[in-house]
């Protein structure tokens, strides 16, 4: 109820009266789907339940019933990782039990293991659903991807950005606090329904600004100094490519020596400066972070292209719970 609720306070034409009725119709189907999944778990008697994301209202109830009826309750997501999936009793994204501690990757790390391999996930361009060409890059630049708009990632784990316009509007600046600062390159997310003109109009008008919705998300990581997101896969793409990453939002990947975080503008300049002028902080923990995704946490393949080995993976999870929580 509480990331729906604040779905809708995102909606800044929403008025009081509205979010009142929405929050008490909210109350009624949030006990409604309760009960309807609390009579489910008694009729079929599951061993185990699962559920995907699990921050919308009706995902919520059936995650609470589960744990009421104390069943493990998997949630299911998309992986970090280009054909992967997410599966956790402890939640997705930020709330997974994916550990932040850089001593629990330290213990783990090994010279000899092998880098995990860049394997993009199949994409439909943004280009060839909106009929968009392909920009100019410059020859330096930042990336700074869009996310969805009322996203959880966005409404629910990012504790000092609100949205996409105040994300465009703190790059502008920060990278404008540093001498001979770098060019910005956007991209809007092409799920998000929602479209920015008027940053588009912004970008028009300042130097070294641009949008690249037209070109693939991998070319602007690959050529890219560095990346700036909120909480966006695109940054653990950006690890597996080894690119300088700050995260301005809670994130999975938000780890000491994995990732950079940032909470405040000053902290924001401080890592243009370093990336820019080619002393980026030191990452000496990426690999041992991304062989734990992909050896260990996430389950192989895509949940629309599932193979032998995410089948297995599921069964394995599902038959041993408790040797999957890390965090």
């Amino acid at each position: 109820m509480d990331y729906g609720m604040r779905r809708k306070k995102a909606r800044t034409h929403y008025g009081p009266a509205r979010l009142a009725f929405f929050h008490r119709a909210y109350r009624t189907a949030a006990v409604l789907h309760y009960n309807h999944v609390v009579q489910a778990i008694s009729r079929l008697r599951p061993d185990a339940v699962g559920v995907w994301g699990g921050n919308a209202l009706d995902a919520r109830a059936v995650a609470v019933a589960a744990r009421n009826a104390d069943l493990p309750c998997f949630l299911f997501e998309n992986g970090y990782l280009p054909n992967t999936t997410q599966m956790d009793v402890r939640g997705v994204n930020a709330e997974s039990s994916v550990p932040r501690d850089e001593a629990f990757y330290r213990k783990r790390a090994n010279a000899a293991d092998p880098e995990v391999p860049y394997a993009p996930s199949p994409r439909t361009p943004l280009r060839a659903k909106r009929g968009l060409s392909p920009a100019p890059l410059p020859e330096r630049y930042l990336f700074v991807p869009f996310q969805v708009r009322l996203d959880s990632q966005v409404i629910l784990h990012s504790p000092w950005i609100r949205d996409m316009h105040q994300l465009f509007d703190t790059m502008v600046r920060c990278a404008g606090r540093v001498p001979g600062g770098p060019a910005l390159v956007f991209k809007e997310h092409p799920s998000c329904p929602m479209r920015y003109p008027e940053l588009h109009q912004k970008a028009s008008r300042l130097d070294d600004v641009r949008f690249a919705n037209g070109n693939p998300t991998e070319e602007l990581i690959r050529n890219a100094a560095g990346v700036v997101t909120i909480n966006s896969t695109v940054g653990a793409e950006s690890l597996l490519l080894a690119k300088p990453l700050l995260a301005l939002g809670n994130a999975v990947y938000e780890v000491p020596g994995v990732a950079s975080s940032a909470r405040t503008e000053d902290e924001v300049v401080r890592w243009i400066e370093d990336v820019w002028t080619g002393r980026p902080p030191a990452a000496p923990l990426r690999n041992s972070y991304l062989r734990f995704l992909n050896d260990e946490y996430l389950i192989p393949d895509r949940h629309q292209d599932p193979g032998p080995r995410h089948i297995d993976a599921v069964k394995e999870r599902l038959t041993a719970p408790d040797r999957f929580t890390w965090g």
